[in-house]
């Protein structure tokens, strides 16, 4: 087995190495034990790529993610980050990557105790996440085996993780509308050159703007000559590669 018998700092280290070298894996996110991030900033600084939960052993994929989940949503590292196009999870024979909107919405659930110890298998949280991502898992997780899925993996990884910065999509709703909103204005609003002071004697604040982004249809392109705003009733609207 390729990793077989070796701790699991060790194992982070090596997986960095061998398969996320053009990567930056040595940031620490919260209390989450294994993160990947592109070596240079974009717009929106150094956003991450990948979420990942390591264990040493051969082991469940499920029970992997279960705990991972948990770990991130005790935290509540989502609120403190953006987070990342996917999670993932690895042990000594393979490596598994859901992306993190097919899960999103467990993270906003009614009535759940975050609180609970991510690792302690026999609580009703644990199983009612299981239960929960199984049916997700089972249709879109990408798993590989180191040995056997090498080429199948750094494909992956060279096409997916590594674009992630480029096609990732958050769904914004009201859970996560006001820390994307404070993202926004750390990244974005000083790149919009107008003054800020004149527009507040007309009653349009910076919020206006973080709307207009909003409500944009990009045609799922990176190009901004084709997008064009869905709600034209806003005080800032998006037209013509611009705000007006």
């Amino acid at each position: 087995m390729k990793y077989k018998n070796i701790r699991e700092k060790e194992l982070k280290n090596k997986v960095g190495a061998d398969w996320f070298k053009n990567f930056d894996t040595t940031e620490i996110i919260g209390n989450i034990d294994f993160s990947v991030f592109p070596k240079q900033d974009n717009l929106f600084g150094k956003s991450p790529l990948l979420w990942a939960y390591p264990k040493t052993g051969n082991y469940d994929v499920t029970t992997m993610f279960v705990q991972l989940i948990l770990t991130i949503g005790k935290a509540r590292t989502f609120d403190k980050t953006l987070p990342p196009a996917f999670l993932g999870a690895f042990d000594f024979k393979k490596i598994a990557f859901v992306s993190y909107i097919s899960i999103q919405d467990i993270f906003y659930l009614n009535d759940f105790n975050w609180n609970v110890t991510p690792s302690n298998h026999e609580t009703k949280e644990f199983k009612l996440i299981k239960e929960r991502v199984e049916a997700t898992l089972k249709k879109s997780t990408h798993t590989y085996d180191y040995e056997k899925d090498t080429k199948e993996l750094k494909f992956f990884i060279a096409n997916n993780i590594a674009k992630a910065t480029e096609t990732a999509k958050i769904k914004i709703d009201k859970n996560n509308f006001i820390p994307i909103y404070l993202r926004w204005l750390e990244y974005v609003k000083p790149n919009i050159e107008v003054n800020w002071d004149d527009l507040k004697k007309a009653n349009i604040l910076d919020s206006d703007f973080y709307l207009a982004d909003l409500f944009v249809e990009d045609k799922n392109t990176n190009d901004i000559g084709d997008d064009f705003t869905i709600r034209d009733n806003l005080f800032v609207i998006y037209q013509n590669q611009g705000q007006k």
